[in-house]
């Protein structure tokens, strides 16, 4: 991601929203990391450690309530975006959102970027 030591994956099935995320991330100066699997060997625990991860629902093999805890499980520690028609039963958290389908397209890059922007004003204070 611009900017950090940290990687974009974005682990979409669909092909279409796929594209369309990679091209307005890209757009926006990020450099994603596309995958339909986001239990690839590739991504290793280093990168899953700090990773931002974008991911669709059905690649969550466990109940909505169990999305969050089973990707921390699967080593995924970084902020984690869900994309899901879901209305109920998942707790966002400051590191955890959802996103319906239908608002990805805008709603995605425009939460990266406020990301990206809390965390440079966390590293420029520390400094």
């Amino acid at each position: 991601m611009s900017g950090t030591n940290s990687h974009l994956i974005l682990a979409i099935r669909d092909p279409g929203l796929r594209s369309l995320l990679a091209a307005r991330l890209g757009m926006a100066g990020e450099m994603p990391i596309s995958t339909v699997d986001h239990l690839d060997p590739t991504l290793g625990e280093a990168i899953r450690a700090t990773a931002l991860l974008i991911i669709e629902e059905s690649m969550i093999e466990a109940p909505l309530a169990e999305w969050v805890e089973t990707l921390r499980n699967q080593c995924w520690a970084g902020r984690i975006i869900i994309i899901s028609n879901a209305v109920l039963g998942l707790a966002e958290t400051d590191d955890t959102v959802m996103v319906a389908p239908r608002d990805a397209g805008t709603a995605i890059p425009a939460l990266v970027q406020l990301w990206q922007a809390e965390r440079g004003k966390r590293l420029s204070s520390s400094e």
